[in-house]
């Protein structure tokens, strides 16, 4: 190997390596201030409306 692909190598591995921690929640618990995170006070609501039920009955098709 020469030394640029072993670079390129290296890189590829510490990349992957910190993607890879970047989207795993088990590092969360790891915060250095130690604060806790609270909810904001309220009442949680879904963003869209629920859809409507759908009929009883389905139209059948007029052919």
């Amino acid at each position: 190997m020469t030394e640029r692909s072993r670079l390129l190598l290296r890189l590829a591995v510490v990349a992957s390596l910190a993607g890879a921690l970047g989207g795993c929640e088990s590092i969360s618990n790891l915060n250095p201030f130690g604060e806790k995170e609270t909810p904001l006070p309220g009442e949680r609501r879904p963003v869209q409306p629920v859809a409507p039920q759908p009929p009883a009955t389905v139209p059948q098709p007029l052919s």
